[in-house]
């Protein structure tokens, strides 16, 4: 976990020295909130059911409220990450700059806040705009993020 604010440190570091100076680490991600009634489960299935629907790849779940009680002996709140990828469009980015393989929206938590409430939170697609990449480049990384917000769309109605 360190590692990973290390580089979105890092990233918010960057992106203000080329952005306003009004950027701030929120500017980073999206929260969308699930309905009330669906549970954290139904929202990991939808997920991957409606990615299949997108036509991309849900290439993993890591469920890491089951790995927490493991660990811990103690029951946690829903976490859990997935990773949806297109292989294609993850080369192509690959091929630009290594780099931009970090920031890619392929990834969607779910996540039980403290307060009870479902969200899921995924990187806000706007930064793709910010990233410098070449015209086509950017097009695929963006046809990635529709597929992603269509996801959550759903997810977040509990849709299959």
């Amino acid at each position: 976990m360190k590692k990973v604010l290390q580089i979105l440190f890092a990233i918010t570091v960057a992106f203000s020295s080329h952005a306003s100076a009004e950027f701030k680490f929120s500017d980073l991600y999206l929260v969308t909130e699930v309905e009330e009634g669906i549970s954290g489960h139904e929202v990991d299935e939808s997920i991957k059911q409606l990615s299949i629907s997108e036509g991309i790849l849900h290439v993993a779940m890591f469920p890491l409220s089951k790995q927490v009680e493991q660990v811990t002996g103690k029951p946690f709140r829903h976490l859990s990450i997935h990773n949806i990828c297109d292989a294609k469009t993850a080369s192509i980015l690959a091929d630009v700059s290594d780099a931009f393989v970090i920031v890619m929206p392929c990834r969607i938590a779910v996540v039980e806040g403290k307060d009870g409430k479902l969200r899921m939170w995924s990187m806000n697609p706007s930064m793709i705009s910010m990233m410098g990449m070449p015209a086509e480049a950017k097009r695929l990384a963006q046809e990635i993020s529709t597929k992603i917000s269509n996801i959550i769309a759903g997810a977040a109605e509990g849709a299959f």
